[in-house]
Parts: C-alpha cells; sequence; structure tokens
C-alpha cells in the first residue's frame, strides 16, 4: 500500500514538473519573439504614429546650417524637419520666446551636435559642413522682415495693421534690404561643401516631398516609419505668419522704383541659380 502511494507521488511530481517545464519554453519562445520584434522595430520603425522630439546624444551631429535670409520661413522649416526626423533643430540667436514654446533645441550649443541643423541669417561661412538654405521671393521676405522688425507683439507671427505702417520706412528698407538680400543669397549660392537649396514658394505647395528631401540630405529618409503622419497632423506649427495678402494689399506696395530695384537683385540671383541648375525663383503670389 504504501508502494503504491509513493509510485503515485512520483508520478504526480513528474507530471508537475513535465508542466512547468513546457510553461518556461513557451515564455522563453515568446520573450525571444518580442526581443526579435524589439530589434526590427529599432532598425526600421513600427509605422506607429510616435510624434515625439527630441535631442541627440552629444556629437551625434555634425554641424548643418538652415540657412536663409530673415522673413524666407525659417522657423516653420525647422519645424516641418523636426516633425519629419523626431530631432530637434538648433539656432544661433538663443530665442526664449521659441525655446519656451517648443522648439528645445533653441538654447544649445551647436557645436555639442546634438542638434540635427543650426538656423543662421549671417552670410556663408565654411564653419559648417553643409547646408539647407531657404530661399524666398524678395517681396514676401522683405515684407515679413519688415514686419518681424516693426510689429508689436509676438514678432514670428504678428501681422502689422495700417496705423503702424510707416510708408517712408517702407521704402527705404527697401532701398537697402533688397541688396542685402542678395548679398547674402550669393554668398550661400557659392557655398563650397554640401549645399540644398529649398525655396519657400515648394515648401508652400508641397511641404511633405520638400520636408523629405531635406531628410534625405540630412542623411535620415522618413518613408519607412510614421514620421509622414506624424507631419500630417500639424503641418503648419506654432509660427508660420497667417497670410498677410490684405496687408499688402493696402500698405505693402511696391512703387516702380523699387520693383525695378528687387527685378534687378532678383534677376543677379537667378542668374547664380540658372549656374547651379536650380530653377529660378518665381514671384510668389
Amino acid at each position: 500500500m504504501n508502494l503504491v502511494r509513493f509510485t503515485l507521488h512520483i508520478i504526480s511530481v513528474l507530471f508537475f514538473f513535465t508542466i512547468c517545464l513546457n510553461v518556461f519554453k513557451y515564455m522563453q519562445i515568446q520573450d525571444n519573439d518580442s526581443i526579435n520584434i524589439m530589434d526590427r522595430n529599432d532598425i526600421y520603425g513600427d509605422n506607429s504614429e510616435d510624434c515625439s522630439v527630441s535631442l541627440s546624444p552629444p556629437h551625434t551631429h555634425s554641424l548643418i546650417a538652415l540657412a536663409s535670409y530673415p522673413g524666407s520661413g525659417n522657423t516653420w522649416t525647422r519645424h516641418l524637419i523636426q516633425q519629419a526626423t523626431g530631432i530637434y533643430t538648433g539656432s544661433e540667436f538663443n530665442d526664449h520666446g521659441l525655446y519656451n514654446h517648443g522648439y528645445l533645441g533653441e538654447l544649445e550649443d551647436a557645436i555639442l551636435g546634438t542638434t540635427l541643423t543650426v538656423k543662421t541669417h549671417s552670410p556663408m561661412s565654411e564653419k559648417f559642413d553643409a547646408a539647407i538654405l531657404i530661399l524666398r521671393d524678395p517681396h514676401k521676405a522683405l515684407a515679413a522682415y519688415y514686419q518681424f522688425k516693426h510689429c508689436s507683439g509676438h514678432r514670428h507671427t504678428c501681422v502689422l495693421n495700417e496705423s503702424s505702417f510707416d510708408k517712408r520706412a517702407w521704402e527705404k528698407f527697401i532701398e537697402k534690404e533688397s541688396e542685402c538680400w542678395a548679398n547674402h543669397t550669393e554668398s550661400w549660392l557659392n557655398f563650397p561643401k554640401p549645399l540644398l537649396v529649398v525655396k519657400f514658394s515648394d515648401l508652400k505647395q508641397n511641404a511633405m516631398k520638400e520636408s523629405q528631401r531635406m531628410a534625405d540630405f540630412l542623411g535620415l529618409p522618413i518613408s519607412n516609419n510614421g514620421r509622414l503622419q506624424c507631419m500630417e497632423k500639424d503641418l503648419d506649427g506654432k509660427y508660420k505668419r497667417n497670410s498677410t495678402t490684405k496687408n499688402e494689399q493696402a500698405f505693402f506696395t511696391f512703387s516702380h522704383t523699387m520693383e525695378e530695384r528687387i527685378h534687378l537683385f532678383t534677376r543677379f540671383v537667378n542668374d547664380l541659380m540658372k549656374q547651379q541648375n536650380i530653377t529660378e525663383l518665381e514671384r510668389e503670389m
């Protein structure tokens, strides 16, 4: 009788051990599958809509300029790059207003390499390893820059009203800054290192396509992950200035003399662009 009980006990113990072993093996298989999936997602992306943006570890990125004459859409372009890549862009300006509204690369030291590009309005500098140059019709760029300098409120987005517009100051501004626009553009078109030219009119027409061009240039193609959905959800961002068409029709007018001056410098820039097989700037409506 005792032998029977002992035998039954041994059988039950073995049965329990066999069940536990099978469960353990199953859990191992599941864990291994999860690790493999995680590895694949780390490499290729999982097509989820994780639209977070972060700084990179120090010394990740080379020094890449995001260059433009003021008023050409640099801040909006930064938003597009950040949405497309998930990496913050930086700046030479340390604008605390932008930092406080989500541009967390704004105060980073560009030399650290934690940001993907560095906003600059300075003339060409060979301290940069590569550059993206944003070009805009000078009529629109000059009007936007004038508003930035003279508008009360948030200067990146505010629109002048008629009471604060000084026609004589506007004329003097065009006389001086139209040449500055041309000189700035010429300097960057002569940048001797890798350069990508992005026209603001193309960004307005197809922001997704132009953002993909910039991401490809930066070595971070976005066709294989969920960043495209992130862009579609928020193309404009917080700092794309509202349309000023009515304002321009009312008081951002260009006299014959002003038009001649702008045309002269635009033709000069377009000739430089032709030499580099870049399509000409067109009047932005």
